[in-house]
């Protein structure tokens, strides 16, 4: 069984290179696909074309924010935040639920009944979700959890931008502390990157009123080890993780306690191919892992939306 992907992925790459651009499987149908058969070949179809895509031209795309997207790949990330950005004004959530999408990278829109926020929000065109969002935070300043002409936005706009590094160049090294936006309260820890980046991350805990329950949101960011994580609740919804930072994803989503676990991370193309750029083998076998400690977990593809109402994880394709 765990050859499958290999021999799955090894055929797609043939297939991508028989057929022309139009005859390619269509990448946003992962929106609506639920087989996990066919969700696994779309996917592994989708990592032979983000396996042949350098750095230098995802920063060339990211830098040219009008360019056309030829690559499939770039294609498909800028179809991800249309759709989020055609959804977002219209979706009203019901009391008790949230509706959630997935960008990139580490990177969720939350909008509640009475509140809409971004995390570690990153896309070359992300300055778009501005008048929707009433405040955004970053875990931490490297470039695949931000965008600068979002955070720039925001700040003129009046609204608020949590991090430990914006406006200020650099990073802080402060003490956890906490913030209270609209009725929402986010909760800023510090951990470590890794061993030579020392408090350089802020795992956060936000807190939502949805009408009749709270929902909360953890995201540990890029950090090193799980000991770092400290919720301040004890019934944490959706806890989202980067598996591959020195962390143990199981020992971290235990350390969590959350209801759900979303395994992100995956493909983040301003790191080389095999230089810390994941695939979806890795994010599978993260997913394996927390499934034997009988954690639900779960792996998003950019532009995937969900509704959340504190039992079950609705895969919204509309």
């Amino acid at each position: 069984m765990k050859k499958i992907p290999y021999i799955l992925g090894t055929f797609l790459t043939g297939f991508a290179a028989v057929f022309a651009k139009d005859k390619m499987p269509d990448l946003r149908n992962l929106w609506k696909e639920q087989d996990m058969k066919k969700r696994m070949a779309l996917q592994d179809y989708m990592q032979t074309i983000i396996d042949k895509t350098l750095t230098a031209d995802y920063m060339k795309y990211f830098e040219n924010r009008k360019s056309a997207a030829v690559n499939p790949i770039f294609r498909y990330l800028d179809q991800s935040l249309e759709r989020i950005l055609e959804q977002l004004p219209k979706e009203k959530p019901a009391p008790g639920t949230v509706v959630i999408w997935y960008l990139y990278n580490m990177g969720f829109i939350i909008k509640t009944p009475t509140v809409c926020f971004g995390v570690d929000i990153n896309h070359r065109n992300a300055e778009l979700l501005e008048p929707y969002l009433d405040f955004i935070v970053g875990t931490h300043n490297h470039n695949d959890h931000y965008t600068i002409p979002l955070m720039q936005k925001m700040n003129a706009a009046g609204k608020l931008v949590i991090t430990n590094y914006f406006p200020n160049p650099g990073y802080t090294k402060a003490e956890s502390y906490t913030h209270t936006v609209n009725g929402v309260t986010i909760h800023c820890g510090e951990s470590d990157h890794n061993p030579r980046l020392k408090k350089f991350t802020m795992p956060m805990e936000i807190i939502c009123p949805t009408g009749d329950r709270n929902f909360v949101f953890y995201t540990s960011g890029d950090t090193y080890h799980h000991s770092f994580l400290k919720p301040v609740t004890d019934a944490v919804d959706l806890y989202v993780v980067h598996p591959y930072c020195g962390m143990s994803a199981a020992e971290a989503a235990k350390q969590v306690n959350a209801k759900l676990t979303l395994v992100v991370h995956l493909h983040e193309m301003t790191h080389e191919y095999n230089k810390w750029r994941w695939k979806y083998a890795d994010g599978r076998n993260t997913l394996e892992l927390l499934q034997k400690e009988n954690r639900n977990a779960y792996i998003p593809v950019w532009g995937e939306k969900f509704i959340w109402d504190g039992k079950t994880l609705r895969l919204n394709q509309k």
